[in-house]
C-alpha cells in the first residue's frame, strides 16, 4: 500500500485528517519537531523532511504545511506535492490576515494566547459550521503551542518562495478566509470550500488526491 506522508496545519495535527480515506494509501502524520527561533520556513523544511522516509514520497500538505511540502520538494526528489488550503509562493499569502496582523507579528505583539480560547469569530474565520467542527477546532487550539504558532506566523512573513516543483497539485476553497482565495491560483477549486476543507469536504478532497497518487 502507499504512504502518503501528511503535514499539518499550523497549529493542528493528526486529527484534521481523520475524515480524509484514499484509495490504496495509507496516510502518515508527520508531527511537528522542534524549531529554533531563528528558523526560517526553508530551515524548518529540511528538519521536517528528515522525518519523511523514502527515495520518492508523496506528501500532503495542509495549510502551513503546505508550505512546507512545497520547500521540501525542492531539497529532495518527491512522487508527488498536493497542497490543500495553502499557498504555493509569497504572492499568495499576500494580504492574508489583513495590515494590522502583519503589525502585530512584525512588532512580536500577537496575543497568540487568544488562538486557544475558541470563540464565533474563530469559527467563522476556519469555516466550522456544525457542532463536530467547532469540537475539532476547539480541542486542536486547546492543544496548540503557541511558541510553535508565534515562531511560525513570522516565519510566513518573512517567507519569499516564488517557486515550486512541477508535480505539485495545489487544491483551494472558493471561501478560505485565512488563505485568501482570491490571491491563489490552485489547480483546482472546491466551491464554499473553507480553511478546514480538508475535515469537512474530506470526500471531495479524496477524490481529487486519488487522481494523482
Amino acid at each position: 500500500m502507499k504512504q502518503v506522508y501528511c503535514l499539518s496545519g499550523l497549529g493542528a495535527d493528526y486529527r484534521i485528517f481523520g475524515k480524509l480515506k484514499l484509495n490504496e494509501a495509507e496516510l502518515v502524520h508527520i508531527p511537528w519537531v522542534d524549531f529554533d527561533k531563528h528558523d526560517e520556513i526553508g530551515c524548518y523544511a529540511q528538519k521536517m523532511s528528515a522525518k519523511i522516509p523514502g527515495d520518492a514520497p508523496i506528501i500532503l500538505g495542509v495549510s502551513f504545511g503546505g508550505m512546507l511540502a512545497v520547500e521540501i520538494a525542492k531539497l529532495r526528489k518527491t512522487k508527488k506535492v498536493i497542497i490543500v488550503s495553502s499557498a504555493k509562493t509569497k504572492d499568495e499569502i499576500a494580504g492574508s490576515g489583513g495590515n494590522f496582523m502583519q503589525f502585530l507579528i512584525k512588532h512580536n505583539m500577537l496575543p497568540t494566547g487568544l488562538m486557544k480560547i475558541p470563540n464565533s469569530v474563530m469559527y467563522k474565520k476556519f469555516g466550522a459550521a456544525t457542532d463536530d467542527e467547532k469540537q475539532l477546532l476547539a480541542s486542536i487550539l486547546k492543544d496548540t503551542d503557541t511558541h510553535f504558532v508565534k515562531w511560525a506566523f513570522k516565519a510566513m512573513q518573512a517567507w519569499s518562495n516564488s517557486t515550486y516543483t512541477d508535480n505539485l497539485t495545489h487544491i483551494h476553497g472558493t471561501d478560505d478566509h485565512i488563505i485568501l482565495s482570491e490571491h491563489v491560483k490552485p489547480d483546482y477549486w472546491i466551491k464554499g470550500g473553507t480553511h478546514l476543507m480538508v475535515y469537512n469536504r474530506a470526500d471531495e478532497i479524496a477524490r481529487i488526491i486519488n487522481q494523482h497518487i
